[in-house]
């Protein structure tokens, strides 16, 4: 089971009082129009903008998605930092394996359908949300944090930038962490085994 954050009871019984003044879109999303016939989990995930029965999803820009249309993943890698021991050399190929921490901008799902005029999706606030990704710090403090737990690649790209996407779009929404397995990173940085 993936590790959401949780809203404490009281503001889940205060979502149960006050549901019309929610936000929440379980009346059109939900599988009931009665917020009394959802359990704490599935309020707490209403919250982060999961609809698991009719598969859809609040995305950064405000609108949902569907995310059975969901083709292609992405995120944008801006820089890495090494662990303490390695000094690499500024014109040699990035090994994955010395890298200790990967600095992201944004995540991105695409969908074979338009959403509120657009194919492409920012997830990124989605994921911060729910736990998936951290704000890194000091000087990278404006990007994501990830840190280089697998050492493994995915395809072409490392694990654990798939990861986010893995465990809380593919294995929340679908139980198979590779439903949607076209993943790319977009870059400048070259990272080999």
């Amino acid at each position: 089971m993936e590790k959401i954050k949780t809203f404490q009871q009281h503001e889940l019984n205060r979502i149960r009082k006050h549901w019309n003044d929610s936000g929440l879109a379980f009346e059109k999303l939900g599988r009931s129009a009665n917020i009394l016939d959802y359990s704490d989990r599935e309020i707490n995930e209403m919250l982060l903008g999961i609809y698991k029965d009719s598969k859809h999803l609040l995305v950064d820009e405000g609108y949902f998605i569907d995310v059975t249309q969901v083709k292609k993943a992405s995120c944008t890698l801006v820089d890495v930092s090494y662990s303490r021991r390695i000094k690499p050399d500024p014109n040699s190929i990035l090994k994955l394996q010395d890298i200790r921490n990967f600095y992201v901008e944004d995540y991105f799902i695409e969908t074979k359908e338009a959403f509120s005029n657009k194919h492409k999706h920012k997830i990124t606030g989605y994921l911060k949300k729910i736990g998936g990704i951290s704000l890194g710090k000091g000087q990278y403090n404006y990007l994501y944090s990830i840190p280089n737990d697998f050492k493994t690649f995915f395809g072409d790209s490392p694990a654990d930038l798939f990861y986010p996407i893995q465990r809380y779009i593919n294995g929340l929404f679908f139980d198979d962490d590779y439903r949607i397995s076209d993943f790319e990173v977009i870059s400048k940085i070259i990272i080999s085994e």
